[in-house]
């Protein structure tokens, strides 16, 4: 063979090489710009400053992790000229999401009209509707409708006959004249994201889902009643503790803060007579087992505490609990009655 030859066959053979590397790079592009970059169900948000370069553009994009591959994207991008045409504002983005839908968004801008929403961990459906409506936000009656709509429970899997408990409290910024609906959407949405960190993290969930068998609501009921018992975050787990160890003996739950669970009561202090009425479902005096659905709405320590309560063997004997009324938000806890009823005796019945 001719050195000719030899030269001419190793350049057909790189050329070959070439294109076909060309190939399978381009095969890998186009699957890339047309893979779905946000999947069904899921929601994201991200914001665009006025003013932002290019570059700073793409950073908030990898950041919200819709663009894992930049130069792909960038090249994607500049082909269509979405470089040059990107308005800024405040996004809220819902899957399923392509790149091409993203560029729809991209160029059409979000939003700088927006409103400050806080929910305080430990209010209920009421309570919030009270505050959007007193900060012209949103009509009380279109909130509590919005938040009972059967068609979006059913949806959202809930068992219950409202969001109460599904709506995490955090501060939300949403755009200024969201409905009711969008507005009990992007709190539940919320909730469902540290639902899911919490419970995939929690050992003993699984456990206590068979011991009990517990649902989610059931979980998310016991993590109100929590929420409602205590202020310091420390002692949830104990507090959860002891109403499981009152389920475990068959004792009813006797927790003051579920007497006062309804639209007609919901501003009272807990008594007696509300406590032992006899029609009042949610009343664990009066009711076995837990309440039918949530009477707050939980935040992370205490939906923590309902996946994972206290596990010492100290912890699994206590089954009574007093607040100690002594400026530290604690309570003094106890295994017997007699015990507890000494501690009643201290902490809450007034010195002559």
């Amino acid at each position: 063979m001719t050195r000719g030859r030899i030269v001419a066959g190793v350049l057909i053979a790189c050329f070959v090489i070439s294109v076909s590397a060309l190939g399978l790079l381009y095969a890998h592009y186009r699957a890339y710009v047309g893979r779905t970059i946000l999947p069904q169900g899921e929601h994201t948000q991200l914001t665009i400053p006025k003013g932002a370069s290019w570059n700073e553009i793409v950073d908030v994009l990898e950041t919200a992790d819709l663009v894992t591959n930049r130069r792909y994207f960038e090249f994607w991008a500049t082909q269509r000229g979405l470089d040059r045409a990107v308005k800024a504002g405040h996004f809220d983005l819902d899957g399923p999401m392509t790149l091409d839908t993203l560029e729809v968004h991209l160029r059409a801008g979000g939003y700088f009209d927006e409103v400050v929403v806080t929910i305080v961990e430990g209010q209920n459906i009421f309570q919030i509707a009270d505050m959007l409506d007193a900060k012209g936000i949103l009509d009380r009656k279109a909130f509590l409708a919005a938040a009972r709509d059967r068609d979006a429970l059913d949806a959202a899997e809930i068992e219950g006959d409202s969001f109460e408990g599904f709506l995490f409290p955090d501060t939300y910024r949403v755009k200024k004249g969201a409905s009711a609906q969008e507005f009990v959407k992007r709190f539940h949405r919320r909730f469902n994201d540290v639902w899911e960190e919490e419970y995939s993290s929690a050992t003993t969930a699984a456990a206590l889902e068979k011991e009990y068998a517990l649902t989610r609501d059931n979980f998310v009921t016991m993590a109100s009643i929590v929420e409602k018992e205590t202020g310091d975050p420390d002692e949830r787990p104990l507090i959860a503790r002891v109403f499981y160890n009152r389920l475990t003996k068959g004792m009813r739950l006797q927790t003051d803060p579920t007497c006062v669970y309804s639209e007609r009561t919901y501003k009272r202090v807990p008594r007696p007579s509300l406590c032992k009425d006899k029609l009042n479902r949610y009343s664990t005096y009066v009711i076995e087992g837990l309440p039918p659905g949530p009477i707050a709405n939980p935040g992370r320590m205490a939906i923590r505490a309902a996946l994972q309560p206290a596990s010492t063997p100290e912890s699994k004997q206590l089954l009574f609990f007093v607040a100690k009324r002594d400026g530290s938000r604690g309570h003094y806890f106890s295994k017997t009655y007699a015990e507890h009823k000494k501690a009643v005796r201290r902490f809450l019945k007034k010195k002559r």
